[in-house]
């Protein structure tokens, strides 16, 4: 079955938004939407102030991408609930809330959603072509594994052998006895690459 365009153009946009994963990108980008819709009206809205306090407020990093999305008031007034709720709690011998963040709902969400139509359309030559060639972070190879036909798989996996290979070779130069030999500037950027692999930003 064909991959529709819009699918497709969802994916490029993902390219457009990351350059380590284009999954990542995407789901960055809806759980951005939701935060900018709470920062645009959400600290006037008290049934949400009230829910995100039962929830225990936002993780740290969709803490952070708030704040840089709003200004200074708005930041104060959730970051204010959030340590209240949370902190009145502690004083009272409770136990902590488990943070349930709703930005990385909207992230699971989206991630959901996109590993359905990858699987319904897993057998589409420009869909496998575009996975084999577009950045992906580890977790998102890890879930994708599972939907896509095995030769496709196997090719997924493939592209990282590279990486191994300099990472092994790195790792091998630092025992005594091969010192003598010089790391190649490809090999020392194997650390740098292998921690984009695994999903760390910048």
């Amino acid at each position: 079955m064909k991959a529709p365009k819009s699918l497709m153009h969802q994916l490029e946009l993902g390219r457009e938004l990351s350059d380590s994963c284009v999954l990542c990108g995407l789901e960055h980008y809806q759980a951005k939407r939701y935060l900018e819709g709470v920062a645009n009206d959400g600290v006037n809205n008290i049934p949400l102030r009230q829910r995100l306090m039962r929830l225990g407020g936002y993780c740290p990093r969709h803490c952070l991408v708030f704040d840089e999305l709003t200004h200074l008031l708005s930041s104060a007034i959730l970051f204010d609930d959030f340590l209240k709720t949370r902190l009145a709690r502690a004083a009272a011998g409770k136990r902590p809330l488990n943070l349930q963040c709703e930005a990385c709902a909207v992230e699971q969400k989206t991630r959901d959603a996109l590993m359905q139509s990858i699987k319904r359309y897993r057998q589409d030559a420009a869909l496998q072509e575009f996975l084999l060639t577009a950045p992906l972070c580890l977790s998102h190879i890890e879930q994708l594994s599972r939907q896509l036909p095995e030769a496709v798989r196997k090719q997924l996996i493939a592209k990282h052998d590279g990486l191994l290979s300099r990472l092994a070779e790195l790792i091998r130069k630092h025992d005594y006895r091969f010192s003598d030999e010089n790391m190649t500037p490809e090999e020392i950027k194997s650390v740098r690459q292998a921690l984009t692999l695994l999903g760390v930003r910048e």
